[in-house]
């Protein structure tokens, strides 16, 4: 399917090797999905008799858990906020796959008496998987496409991160050639929408416009000039969290960039106050809205009593990873509202960092309010190392 439909960009140059990387992939969605069983390339086979197995949940989970992976071992983490939305629709073709190849085989070659194979099951979990790498890569290559074009990134920058990379190092080389080809496709062009590491949209305060999230300019008359924050070292995270990081420092670039001076510089001199129970309420949103989502899937293989106990248990265990994100940080400049919810140590290796640059952020906004432009909104640029 790939090497047709992109015939013209001369696919056939790198599909073998990122199929095998989306082929890995899979395997993290069956390991969130099922424990115990085989999936190979875009074949879903199990070994085992009858049974209930956890489908649900994934979609909610993937985001986190799949695009970090994938990214960081392609070298492409500064594409997350346009790779992560559509991982939860996707993440769809593998539960299907997986559960048809689960629902019909019995086991011991389908001879019992009670039991007969479903000689289609095999055939359908295949073209369900093998769907599935078809749209991660063309998702992949849509989310190269969104950095290029709205996110305004340069696509040797992006190639010389690749290349830092085995397995994304062909792959950037393949995108420089057919960087034109690439932005023409229309099948790329992906709608510009910005949502929350669980697929909510993130809020945007009353009286400003939902075009300040955007990447920041360069400076213009009467508004603050760009202000590029020191890097935030990733170092300490496993490869897989690189994309996650990059997510929560757009976040918090984005409520920055969502204050105007005067704002930030009140905020920094009068510092909100945590209350515990704003985080909790939120916590306990989410927790709701998770516990509901999986024990409604949960049904479709179980009764009543064991889908709740057991969505209980799954949405515990999601939340147990997920911190109530504030963005930006309360020490730089942030109110006590929760806006979304991120991975719970990429979420504690960016807080403490901010000690150590909030100052340089504070002097240029000092300079951009006595410059008369301290009703304009900061200008603030965050990325990593």
């Amino acid at each position: 399917m790939l090497r047709q439909r992109f015939a013209d960009l001369d696919i056939n140059s790198i599909v073998d090797e990122l199929l095998r990387v989306v082929q890995q992939m899979a395997m993290i969605v069956v390991g969130s999905t099922i424990t115990g069983g085989l999936l190979g390339a875009g074949v879903g086979a199990f070994a085992g008799g009858a049974g209930t197995i956890p489908f649900a949940g994934a979609g909610a989970a993937m985001g986190l858990k799949v695009s970090g992976w994938i990214l960081g071992a392609l070298g492409l983490a500064s594409i997350a906020e346009f790779f992560i939305e559509g991982l939860p629709r996707i993440g769809e073709y593998y539960v299907d796959g997986i559960r048809f190849a689960w629902e019909g085989t019995c086991g011991n070659e389908g001879t019992g008496p009670f039991c007969r194979d479903d000689p289609y099951a095999i055939p359908r979990a295949t073209h369900q998987i093998a769907q599935g790498h078809v749209e991660v890569v063309v998702l992949l290559l849509g989310a190269i496409v969104s950095y290029l074009t709205r996110g305004r990134g340069d696509a040797r920058v992006l190639a010389q991160e690749m290349a830092a990379s085995r397995k994304g190092a062909r792959l950037g080389q393949w995108m420089l050639k057919h960087e034109e080809g690439l932005k023409k496709r229309p099948d790329l062009q992906v709608p510009e929408r910005r949502k929350g590491a669980m697929g909510d949209p993130q809020p945007v305060q009353p009286n400003r416009r939902a075009e300040k999230d955007k990447e920041p300019s360069t400076g213009k008359p009467g508004s603050m000039s760009l202000h590029t924050v020191a890097c935030f070292k990733a170092d300490k995270l496993p490869a897989s969290k690189h994309g996650e990081f990059e997510r929560q420092l757009k976040g918090q670039q984005d409520g920055l960039n969502r204050l105007t001076v005067e704002e930030f510089l009140e905020n920094i001199a009068n510092p909100a106050k945590r209350d515990p129970r704003i985080a909790k309420i939120a916590r306990k949103e989410l927790y709701d809205k998770l516990q509901e989502r999986i024990q409604r899937d949960l049904m479709k293989t179980m009764n009543a009593i064991e889908a709740r106990k057991l969505s209980v248990k799954q949405a515990k265990e999601t939340l147990s990873s997920l911190a109530a994100l504030h963005n930006p940080d309360l020490i730089a400049g942030g109110r006590d509202t929760i806006s979304d919810f991120g991975d719970r140590q990429v979420n504690s290796s960016i807080g403490p960092r901010w000690k150590s640059r909030v100052e340089g952020l504070k002097a240029a906004a000092e300079k951009a309010s006595k410059s008369g432009v301290g009703s304009g909104l900061l200008n603030v640029k965050l990325h990593k190392c």
